[in-house]
């Protein structure tokens, strides 16, 4: 009895479900790592102005299609540039080579050491004391900014 005396059109409104629509997903868009709902929102955008002259059928087309299509042209451009897969960088074939030290190191001095004919600012392990002399060998066991943080290599002749 009441829908009757309601004359209700689902058309007269579809321009608030679709700002509706869009205001969601870019809201979900917003709280997500990935990209997930963007391509609905840009659906969702476009159909706002057809929804003043368009049937019902056709603006849900266009949504569709729209969301498809973003979602076919966009989405391996955007996993390209989102892509967090860790590559390995030349800097990390330093770590483990064995090196001459050309410049003492200690515990508050930075010293050098020459690592594939380019010379760089080493330091030691934070647990090392003992200062490391010249022409000592020594190990690079990680990298801390530009500087090669070392340790020192105890050959078989100054263990006895």
């Amino acid at each position: 009895m009441f829908l009757e005396a309601v004359n209700f059109n689902i058309e007269d409104y579809m321009i608030w479900i679709w700002l509706a629509i869009f205001v969601i997903a870019v809201v979900v868009e917003a709280l997500t790592e990935e990209l997930v709902s963007v391509w609905f929102a840009a659906g969702a955008l476009i159909t706002i102005p057809i929804s003043y002259a368009a049937p019902f059928w056709v603006e849900i087309v266009v949504f569709a299609v729209i969301s498809v299509v973003a979602l076919i042209f966009t989405r391996p451009l955007v996993k390209r540039m989102m892509d967090r897969t860790v590559r390995k960088t030349n800097s990390d074939d330093f770590i483990g080579k064995r090196v001459k030290v050309i410049k003492p190191i200690d515990k508050f001095d930075g010293g050098e050491v020459k690592l594939n004919g380019i010379i760089y600012t080493a330091i030691l392990r934070e647990e090392d004391e003992e200062k490391i002399e010249n022409d000592s060998i020594v190990e690079v066991v990680a990298l801390k900014g530009n500087r090669v943080v070392v340790k020192r290599i105890i050959e078989e002749n100054e263990e006895a």
